[in-house]
């Protein structure tokens, strides 16, 4: 089987500034009964933060965070199968304007973790120097792992993680730790219920909190859950992480004594 490549970029959508009235989430301590001690949400921390589930990608050894504002672009691409003859296919990938249910998703799920984290969230307008950096592609299970996805990675990390199937993401960050893109690719063949959970769990992960752990569940970085919304100790991770105590560039030996007294901050022990 072959491939083509869609030879434009047409349907591409972004969206559109957020009004965002800043209705923080409650500010009180969670109740004990609702989230682990603060040993074990330090371990779940440091594995999420500084862990990588990806063979191959090096783990973080500073805290990476999103210190500018995020401008989200979502491109969908759809595949037709081609009979070339002689027993050959080729998948032809063309362009098309991304499903609203796929946008709402998107949405509902950027306005959760801006309040959360206070990273702003803008329109891209390349003309005044703020092009995209939040990049959500759908595309066929088939095109997941091809190398034109991202042409900056290594076509073997492109392949190793496009093999399953379901969605994965990628970003980087200067060496201060600051965040300036993000890539998610999602297959658009899943069913609407697991697409949006992969949309929260990998949105959330490219914010900073790369690695998935099986400490704690409930929580979207444990591989046997699958939630559509933030459980409370995810959200402490990432205000914890987004504390201004913690800038970005913190080593990690540091990151984990100052998130332990804002963990502690927040479960109120």
């Amino acid at each position: 089987m072959s491939m083509t490549n869609p030879a434009t970029a047409a349907g591409v959508a972004r969206l559109p500034l957020l009004a965002l009235v800043f209705s923080f989430w409650a500010s009180a301590p969670a109740a004990a009964a609702d989230v682990p001690g603060v040993d074990e949400l330090v371990r779940h921390f440091d594995n999420v933060v500084f862990g990588t589930e990806y063979e191959g990608v090096q783990r973080a050894t500073h805290v990476q965070k999103w210190m500018t504002p995020v401008r989200v672009s979502i491109s969908s691409m759809q595949g037709k199968m081609i009979d070339k003859g002689g027993g050959q296919r080729e998948l032809k990938l063309s362009f098309v304007r991304p499903e609203k249910t796929h946008v709402d998703m998107i949405r509902k799920h950027l306005t959760t973790l801006v309040k959360l984290t206070g990273t702003a969230s803008e329109k891209s307008d390349a003309k005044q120097g703020k092009p995209a950096n939040f990049f959500i592609k759908f595309v066929p299970r088939l095109a997941m792992g091809q190398p034109f996805i991202a042409k900056d990675v290594d076509p073997q990390i492109l392949k190793r993680l496009g093999q399953p199937g379901v969605c994965y993401f990628l970003t980087r960050s200067v060496a201060t730790g600051a965040m300036f893109r993000s890539l998610i690719v999602v297959n658009n063949e899943l069913p609407p219920e697991q697409m949006d959970a992969c949309l929260l769990e990998e949105m959330t992960q490219a914010m900073g909190l790369p690695n998935d752990s099986d400490l704690v569940r409930p929580s979207i970085f444990n591989q046997q859950s699958t939630r559509r919304d933030l459980s409370e100790t995810d959200i402490i991770l990432l205000k914890t992480l987004y504390d201004k105590r913690l800038p970005a560039g913190t080593p990690r030996s540091d990151a984990l004594r100052i998130g332990r007294d804002i963990i502690i901050e927040h479960v109120g022990g």
